[in-house]
C-alpha cells in the first residue's frame, strides 16, 4: 500500500468563502434553482465538506468494498470486518459520526488490503459522493477525485453538479422532481424519506413552501418518451450499452434493457420497472468490475446464458440437418413470410425476421432459377444457404455481445 490515504487523512481543504455563488453559477447553466441543488448537499452531510480538523468528510462501505475487490481477498476482508456480502446497518457499528478517526482507521485498513477497491469503495465530501463514480464526475482516476475532494470545497461541488447532470437529471432538477432526484442520488430503497428531507431543506432555504411536483411516473417501456427515459438511456450507455439519449423508449432502447437484464439476471420483459431500476441504480460498467471482459466470449457462452438469437439459429440448423427435405425448407421460408409459428415470432421479436427473409431469399432465389427440376441440387444448396446465413446470425450476435451492444 502507498501513503496516499495516510497523504489524505492529513490534508486540510480549502473551505469556500460563499459557496453559495459557485451553486448559482452551475445552476444557471440548466436553468434550475440553486437552492435544490443546495437542499441536495443540505441532506447528504448538511453542506459541510471538512470536519473541524479540515480533514475531508468520508464514509466506508462494507458490502461495496466486498464488490471491488478481487475473489480471492473477499473472504479475508470479511474475516477482517472490512467487507460484507451485503448492505445492513451493522456495517457501520464503531465508525462514529463525520469526522471520526474510526473513520479513517477503518480506509487504511481497508487500503492495505487494495488501496484503489478501498478508495473505490467510500463516499466523500459534502456531497457524499461514491468513489466508483469519480468518471461521471469528471475525474480519470479514483486518486484524482479524491485528492480533489480533499484539497477544495470548489472540486467536490463542481463534481457533484457533474454527476447530477451526467446522471440525466437536469429535467429533474429543474422540475424539482426531489423522488426522481432521490431515487437516481440514494437509491430505490427510501425514495420516499430522501425526498420528504430535501424538500424540507428547499424550504428552509428558501423560506416558503414547496410547490413542484415531486410525483415519481411507472415503469419506463416501449412507448415512454421524456427526460426519465433519456436518464435510463445516458446510464446504460456509462455502463457500456449501446443506444442514443434522445429520450425516446424505441426498439432499440428495449434491446438494451433486455441485455443489462440478462446480463444482471433479471427477468428478461424489456420493460424497467423497480428491479430492473434498482440494479441500474448499482451496477458498475463490467469492465471496471475484476475480469469484466467479454474479449474470450464464445458463441457457447451465449447458448448458456440463454441467448434467444442462439437458440433460434440452433433450431433453424438442426431442421435444416434433419429434415433433409428441400420442401420443408421452402415451406419454412414461405411461412416466415407469412408470419406464423414460434419460430417467426421469436425471430420478429429479436428484431430478425425481415433481414432473416431477405438474406434467405437473395441466396436461394437465384438457386431455383438455375436448378430447375434437379430436387437434390435444389435441396443441397436451399440448405448450405439457409446454415450459411445461420452462422452468419451467431458471429453478428457474437460481436455485438463482445462490443456491449447486445447479448440476446
Amino acid at each position: 500500500m502507498s501513503d496516499f490515504i495516510s497523504h489524505i487523512r492529513a490534508t486540510h481543504g480549502e473551505r469556500l468563502a460563499r459557496p453559495d455563488t459557485l451553486l448559482d453559477e452551475l445552476a444557471a447553466k440548466i436553468g434550475c434553482e440553486a437552492a435544490v441543488l443546495a437542499a441536495i448537499l443540505d441532506v447528504e452531510s448538511k453542506g459541510v465538506p471538512f470536519d473541524q480538523e479540515g480533514r475531508l468528510i468520508i464514509l466506508t462501505e462494507k458490502h461495496v468494498f466486498w464488490r471491488e475487490l478481487p475473489k480471492a481477498l473477499r473472504t479475508k476482508a470479511v474475516a477482517l470486518g472490512l467487507a460484507a456480502k451485503s448492505w445492513a446497518k451493522s456495517n457501520y457499528k464503531g465508525l462514529g459520526k463525520a469526522g471520526s478517526d474510526a473513520r479513517w482507521d477503518r480506509l487504511e485498513a481497508m487500503g492495505r488490503l487494495d488501496e484503489t477497491a478501498a478508495l473505490r469503495s467510500s463516499s466523500y465530501g459534502g456531497p457524499q459522493i461514491m468513489g466508483f463514480n469519480h468518471k461521471i464526475c469528471g475525474f480519470s482516476s479514483v486518486y484524482d477525485m479524491v485528492q480533489a475532494f480533499a484539497c477544495r470545497e470548489s472540486a467536490q461541488i463542481e463534481g457533484f453538479f457533474a454527476f447530477l447532470e451526467r446522471s440525466g437529471l437536469a429535467e429533474a432538477l429543474r422540475q424539482k422532481d426531489f423522488r426522481a432526484i432521490a431515487r437516481r442520488y440514494n437509491g430505490s430503497g427510501q425514495v420516499e424519506t430522501y425526498a420528504r428531507l430535501m424538500i424540507q431543506a428547499y424550504e428552509a432555504n428558501t423560506a416558503k413552501p414547496f410547490e413542484g411536483d415531486s410525483a415519481l411516473p411507472g415503469s419506463l417501456r416501449i412507448g415512454s418518451s421524456g427526460y426519465r427515459v433519456k436518464a435510463l438511456q445516458e446510464r446504460l450507455v456509462a455502463l457500456g450499452y449501446h443506444v442514443r439519449p434522445d429520450g425516446d423508449f424505441g426498439p432499440a432502447t428495449r434491446r438494451q434493457v433486455v441485455a443489462f437484464q440478462a446480463d444482471h439476471g433479471i427477468a428478461i420483459d424489456g420493460v424497467v420497472g423497480p428491479e430492473t431500476e434498482q440494479a441500474l441504480e448499482v451496477a458498475v460498467p463490467v469492465p471496471d468490475q475484476p475480469g469484466g471482459t467479454r474479449e474470450n466470449m464464445t458463441v457457447k457462452d451465449l447458448r448458456e446464458t440463454g441467448s434467444r438469437t442462439v437458440k433460434t439459429t440452433d433450431t433453424i440448423e438442426k431442421v435444416v440437418v434433419t429434415t433433409g427435405a428441400g420442401g420443408i425448407v421452402a415451406e419454412t421460408l414461405d411461412s416466415l413470410k407469412e408470419g406464423g409459428g414460434a419460430l417467426s415470432e421469436t425471430l420478429d421479436h429479436l428484431g430478425l425476421l425481415p433481414d432473416l427473409i431477405a438474406r434467405i431469399s437473395a441466396v436461394t432465389e437465384p438457386v431455383l432459377r438455375f436448378a430447375g427440376n434437379n430436387k437434390w441440387l435444389l435441396l443441397i444448396c436451399l440448405c448450405a444457404g439457409v446454415w450459411y446465413l445461420s452462422r452468419k446470425i451467431k458471429a453478428a450476435r457474437l460481436d455485438d455481445a463482445k462490443s456491449w451492444r447486445h447479448v440476446g
